[in-house]
């Protein structure tokens, strides 16, 4: 979290800091209770000579090696696959069958009948009816599934046990509870045919497994295009950052940028409803004193890399007059949520958003003439897994309950968990 924050309110180049884009956003922070503060985003690299600060290397000799993903039939497939499967679960659409088994073994899955009480008195959402249980997949609360373990179909069993400290209801966190738990039967369960009927009914906008996986394409596509052009982009910059020397920044021009960064996070807060000093402990796990240096080291980075862009913009003869940072705004100001340019440029500030046109205009002029090597393509899956490894400890085990927030492609791709498990869902 502390990383993603800091990335939009100090992105080189990308001057739309999703706090401070859209209408109403800004509505939403005027109303939390923010302040007006002094206007940001007015120092520009139009402002000074770039060769004061900038000694330019080669660029023509430049080249670079680049990673490429690209996605098959068959990565469609999977990705249906995978998803499908998870839907499945998610909502406990698979085929059940009632074994000859009487007793339950780890591994089992029990159809189980249950009611959890605190103080003798049932609570909300520990109750359910039906419910299939895999004895062993630590899904509920330490105790509930080995609790199982051994007792009979028809049984009804008294479990004993005691919620989490750190569980996410207040009213249950350490608390002692008993459930009472009747045993129905030990199934066993398959996958259920993947038919039209059964897409339809996640109710995911998809009447037919061919739109689906249509739709699928359509993202590994998108994804691979975004990938890649992110992957050149970050390799070519880097490569003009090596040969090229760049001295300290104006002052003004860093204070400009450190003053945009706050102004920034201010609105979050104001945003999350918090003040600024708790946004940046709870949320970036900063004090005002570390933000400040950070922010600070932050802005002379990205001052130099703009000068840098400007320093290239001369030597290559890219100008910028007004009407053609206007032209921009115009076709970028409703993506971000603004009624007119005149308003974006007001909210972000000219000097910004100028930096922001001539750094897109020099990185298409740097497309020409850098030479570029693509390495042999990968699936765009297999790059997936292994961001996923990377980013994940092992055996952690995240629950997502009504309070939490998915990220916006995410709450469109993913079920939310059974309203039933919420309270004896595991959370370590």
């Amino acid at each position: 979290m502390k990383k993603k924050l800091l990335a939009m309110l100090l992105a080189v180049g990308m001057v739309m800091s999703l706090c401070a884009c859209g209408s109403e956003d800004k509505k939403d922070a005027e109303q939390a209770g923010t302040t007006e503060t002094a206007a940001t985003g007015v120092v520009s690299s139009k402002d000074y000579n770039p060769d004061d600060y900038v000694t330019l290397g080669d660029l023509s000799s430049l080249e670079v090696t680049v990673d490429v993903v690209n996605y098959s039939d068959e990565d469609v497939e999977k990705q249906f696959q995978d998803e499908v499967e998870y839907y499945i679960e998610a909502s406990d659409l698979y085929e059940y069958t009632v074994s000859d088994k009487t007793t339950v073994e780890e591994g089992d899955i029990a159809n189980i009948d249950y009611v959890g009480k605190k103080d003798g008195v049932a609570f909300d959402g520990g109750t359910a009816q039906g419910h299939h249980l895999e004895i062993g997949s630590g899904s509920f609360i330490d105790g509930f599934e080995e609790g199982l373990i051994g007792h009979s179909v028809g049984e009804t069993v008294a479990l004993d046990l005691t919620f989490p400290e750190e569980y996410h209801s207040e009213e249950l966190a350490g608390q002692a509870v008993v459930f009472d738990v009747t045993i129905n039967s030990i199934d066993t369960r398959k996958m259920p045919e993947i038919t039209d009927e059964l897409i339809k009914s996640f109710d995911m906008g998809f009447d037919t497994v061919a739109a689906y996986k249509e739709d699928i394409a359509n993202y590994l596509k998108e994804n691979c295009e975004e990938t890649n052009d992110s992957e050149k982009e970050s390799a070519i910059w880097e490569a003009v950052n090596a040969c090229c020397t760049v001295n300290d920044p104006p002052q003004e021009m860093v204070d400009d940028e450190a003053a945009s960064m706050k102004k920034n996070a201010e609105m979050y807060a104001s945003y999350y409803g918090v003040s600024f000093d708790e946004f940046l402990t709870n949320y970036m796990g900063y004090t005002a004193e570390s933000f400040e240096e950070e922010t600070k080291a932050s802005a002379i980075e990205t001052s130099k890399q703009k000068m840098l862009v400007a320093a290239i913009a001369k030597k290559a003869g890219i100008e910028l007059v007004d009407e053609d940072v206007k032209a921009v705004a115009a076709e970028e100001c409703a993506n971000y949520g603004y009624e007119s340019v005149d308003a974006m440029l007001a909210d972000i500030g000219e000097g910004a958003y100028y930096d922001h046109v001539l750094s897109g205009k020099v990185y298409e002029y740097l497309l020409t003439c850098v030479k570029i090597n693509e390495n042999e393509p990968v699936s765009v899956l297999a790059e997936d897994e292994e961001y996923d490894e990377d980013d994940s400890e092992d055996g952690e085990v995240v629950v997502l309950d009504e309070e939490d927030e998915l990220e916006e492609d995410e709450s469109e791709e993913y079920l939310e968990e059974d309203p039933t498990e919420e309270f004896i869902l595991q959370t370590e």
